[in-house]
């Protein structure tokens, strides 16, 4: 039953056409400057550039308060192929980028180029591990401030081993660790930055190390979708949807996908500590473990991309966002951004300051408002 009302409203607009008349955007990612107070927009294009905008920061406290007009910052030349994905890593200041099959870092200011980062050619998919330490926070790494759990041990002991073949380290002992695809094989790698005297690099835009922690045989199947959480990895290809354990390698089927589907599709909420998983227009949510929780969410007509924000899943598709609460499953807003055939676009959620910010691209087109960002 529909329980319609507004809760995102577009504001600013900005137009990448400006700025790149040969490519379109092809991927996306918000972060947080502490140094300017500022939100960031990073904007990856087919022709392998990436773009930097800004927007100051609202007091998401203040229900009149809305993102200011989106400035365009820098652009640096990635790669010659498109920017697949963007991975942010704040407290170092990095970008991490997927393109040409290849893994690159950028600082995040974009003050310097991108530098290529010697590993095995063929990356197709990226994603960061997510673990929730005993006080219900989020961390990252294997640093002695995530607590304990299954397999933790395991990953220490992986990474003391090969930390030995590199003469670099960080000062935390916590790296940011990452499951990467390549062809056949889940490779599990943790990003090293650092210089020759072992000590982290937080602020120049040099390079780092990704070594490589273990290596696990993937399922059958092209891997489309992944999401890293605890010590499991939830996979999806076109044949369904399973988990595979980081600690033994085994993998268990959550689900099959039907002959004629959409492809897998999934998405990480962050506050319930759970899993979306897509079947055309029905998602099915399940906990770490891959157990199915709760009902399911069915959407109104099939979607082509998910994100988060707040209590809500935001559901993308011809040329309209639809907002869908998370607890019952009610469709409280549908709101037209594009245009009917506006053709292939791209969401990325805000993953910090507690998921009020949800963004959405066109090919070319950018606006914002306090809950939401269209591009």
């Amino acid at each position: 039953m529909s329980m319609s009302r507004v809760v995102l409203e577009p504001h600013a607009q900005f137009d990448l056409t400006a700025h790149s008349r040969a490519s379109s955007i092809r991927s996306l990612a918000i972060a947080h400057s502490k140094r300017h107070h500022t939100t960031l927009f990073y904007v990856g294009t087919h022709s392998g550039t990436l773009f930097s905008l800004s927007a100051e920061d609202s007091n998401y406290t203040d229900d009149d308060a809305v993102l200011r007009k989106l400035s365009f910052l820098r652009s640096v030349s990635v790669s010659d192929t498109a920017v697949e994905s963007i991975s942010v890593i704040e407290e170092f200041g990095k970008l991490l980028l997927l393109s040409d099959g290849a893994l690159f870092l950028v600082d995040s200011e974009l003050s310097n180029g991108a530098t290529k980062l010697s590993f095995p050619k063929g990356v197709s998919l990226v994603t960061r591990r997510r673990f929730r330490n005993n006080g219900g926070g989020e961390s990252e790494g294997f640093g002695s401030g995530l607590g304990s759990g299954p397999g933790l041990g395991l990953f220490q002991k992986l990474r003391m081993n090969s930390m030995k073949e590199v003469d670099v380290q960080s000062e935390t002992g916590g790296g940011f660790v990452f499951a990467v695809v390549v062809g056949k094989r889940l490779i599990l790698a943790e990003l090293v930055l650092g210089n020759r005297n072992g000590k982290t690099e937080r602020d120049d835009g040099g390079g780092g190390t990704l070594v490589i922690l273990k290596e696990i045989q993937c399922v059958d199947g092209v891997v489309s979708a992944m999401v890293w959480l605890n010590d499991s990895i939830v996979v999806g290809t076109v044949n369904g949807y399973s988990l595979i354990s980081c600690v033994t390698g085994q993998n268990s089927v959550i689900f099959s996908l039907p002959d004629v589907s959409r492809p897998p599709r999934l998405k990480l909420l962050h506050k319930e500590w759970r899993v979306l998983l897509l079947v055309d227009n029905v998602g099915v949510i399940v906990d770490p473990h891959g157990q199915p929780v709760g009902g399911s969410l069915v959407f109104r007509h099939g979607l082509d991309l998910v994100g988060e924000i707040d209590s809500y899943v935001v559901v993308v598709s011809d040329g309209k966002i639809g907002l869908y609460h998370k607890r019952h499953g009610g469709c409280v807003q549908v709101l037209p951004f594009g245009g009917e055939g506006v053709g292939r676009c791209v969401v990325a959620s805000e993953e910090d300051k507690g998921g009020r910010l949800v963004a959405v691209a066109t090919a070319t087109k950018v606006c914002s408002s306090l809950n939401l960002v269209i591009l």
